[in-house]
């Protein structure tokens, strides 16, 4: 692979990393129940049985050893494969061990600022969010919104695993607008990690994602996974919108990752309105609202899949197409948070176009 890269070579690189994915997880299963790595049913989490912890890893692996087959100018730094490495590995110790926020959260924002230093990676403009000049930023101001940017997406993606394919497939409709605009733009580097992205989540939601073939070999990434994912993509969110000669600019980006956002931001305007920390765990994340509705694990992942698409779809039409000002895409990007918030506490109302298999009945359990 020479030059830019062909639609073929990306499609190559993401098999690779699916196929490495898939086998690191067949391995590493027997490995996670002899060492105790797994998640246990209780009152907040209803899955049957023990089910291993190991998707985090695997998605690391894939990732490393896809990096091998790409060339130069698609591999990313060491800094950031080593970021990616101490985040994964202290995912694996939260859930092994059930640490607290207050002792992820020096970690998370040490990998924040060694990514920023030694990858380059710094939000130096916001746009124009709110109409008028753009917004540029210097100094502490950059230093400080970057890594708010990257601690947030890490915690994020890490409230939005609660559900069998949901963390993964958000990810990987992250993972495919961002790669397609990266590849508009002549960005090689950002391509592949976005495809190596794609891949290994790919692979990993082979054992995850909610259907009848693989629940006995079912598997969650854990917040090895989530905090990983999380990273990786606020990373190539920074890469994609903050380069010269980029076209995509930040409110547009908002848009491929909303729901992790609206998922996060509601989950601490709801926590901290009723005096309680935004850590402390509930069941009124999304996917909780939508089982408690009455979908099951499958229908509210198609429910969410599909609000997901669609807003993700609306902003690259918004930017590409319609190109709507920042100013009147971040507007919207709000209004449509609340709608969306607004329609997970109601979603009962859209029990009566979905498909009877996606419903539970009332003598189903959650």
């Amino acid at each position: 692979m020479a030059g830019f890269p062909t639609f073929a070579d990306v499609i190559v690189v993401c098999v690779v990393t699916t196929l490495v994915t898939m086998l690191a997880m067949a391995a590493l299963r027997p490995v996670a129940f002899a060492i105790d790595l797994v998640d246990r049913p209780n009152e907040r989490k209803r899955h049957r049985g023990e089910v291993p912890l190991i998707g985090g890893l695997a998605i690391l692996l894939g990732m490393l050893v896809a990096f091998g087959f790409v060339p130069d100018y698609g591999q990313p730094t060491l800094v950031f494969v080593s970021g990616c490495a101490l985040l994964c590995t202290l995912g694996m110790l939260d859930d092994r061990f059930d640490l607290s926020p207050w002792a992820r959260l020096p970690v998370q924002a040490a990998v924040a600022l060694v990514a920023m230093y030694g990858s380059g990676l710094l939000v130096t403009s916001l746009g124009a969010p709110f109409g008028g000049e753009v917004i540029r930023l210097e100094g502490v101001a950059a230093f400080l919104i970057t890594v708010v940017l990257l601690v947030g997406a890490i915690n994020a993606f890490n409230m939005l695993d609660g559900m069998d394919g949901l963390a993964g497939a958000m990810a990987v409709v992250a993972f495919a607008f961002l790669g397609f605009a990266a590849y508009r733009d002549g960005f090689a580097g950002s391509v592949f990690i976005a495809a190596v992205g794609a891949g290994s989540v790919a692979g990993f939601l082979v054992f995850n994602i909610p259907a009848v073939y693989n629940r006995r070999i079912r598997a969650f990434m854990g917040d090895a996974g989530s905090t990983l994912l999380g990273f990786v993509l606020a990373s190539l969110c920074v890469s994609v919108t903050q380069v010269e000669g980029s076209t995509l600019s930040p409110a547009a980006a908002l848009w491929f990752v909303a729901m992790p956002i609206y998922e996060l931001l509601w989950t601490t305007i709801r926590r901290l309105s009723r005096g309680i920390s935004p850590f402390r765990p509930d069941r009124e994340h999304f996917h909780h609202l939508l089982q408690d509705a009455g979908f099951t694990v499958g229908g509210a992942f198609v429910l969410y899949l599909i609000v997901a698409v669609t807003v993700a779809a609306a902003g690259a039409l918004l930017h590409d197409v319609l190109r709507v000002s920042d100013g009147l895409q971040f507007a919207l990007f709000a209004l449509v948070g609340v709608a969306v918030v607004t329609l997970m506490y109601r979603v009962a109302v859209l029990k009566a176009f979905m498909p009877a298999r996606l419903l539970r009945s009332e003598t189903d359990s959650l």
